[in-house]
């Protein structure tokens, strides 16, 4: 299985949005953003929308988390999912750091803290990444104080 490295991998299920372009972007200084999500990878028109909303200076890749191709270093990867995490790292992505932003309310998940809400099967990816040495940090901005998620679960 062929390596990836890159520099920060986001889950968050927003994807792309404001925290990510006005806060991540101008931080990481990265040269591309790629989304690791089946159902984007699949649509189209909402590629087309997230296209609209990044600067033209940053490139951006779509890919399913099963399958993903060679992107460059300096990139931001954004998942939906600790199970999205967890599929890029088991097909070879290897990130600097996994940052966790929003996971918001939905049906059968708990609040842990705001804007993080997180289910059972959402506890057993986090745990898988946190029990392989990955060690995911929640901070939902750069100018947030980040907390270790094995401190969270």
């Amino acid at each position: 299985m062929e390596q990836i490295k890159i520099k920060l991998l986001r889950i968050d299920d927003r994807l792309i949005h404001g925290q990510v372009i006005v806060g991540w972007l101008p931080v990481l200084l990265v040269k591309a953003l790629a989304v690791g999500n089946e159902k984007i990878f699949q649509d189209l028109m909402r590629q087309e929308m997230m296209k609209l909303s990044i600067p033209s200076s940053i490139e951006l890749i779509f890919f399913s988390p099963s399958s993903p191709q060679q992107i460059p270093y300096e990139t931001l990867l954004l998942v939906s999912s600790p199970r999205d995490a967890w599929q890029c790292l088991q097909s070879g992505i290897i990130p600097e750091q996994i940052n966790v932003g929003g996971l918001h309310a939905r049906p059968g998940k708990t609040e842990l803290l705001e804007a993080l809400h997180l289910d059972d099967e959402d506890r057993e990816f986090f745990t898988r990444l946190v029990d392989g040495g990955h060690m995911p940090f929640f901070q939902p901005t750069p100018q947030n104080n980040p907390v270790n998620m094995s401190d969270i679960l």
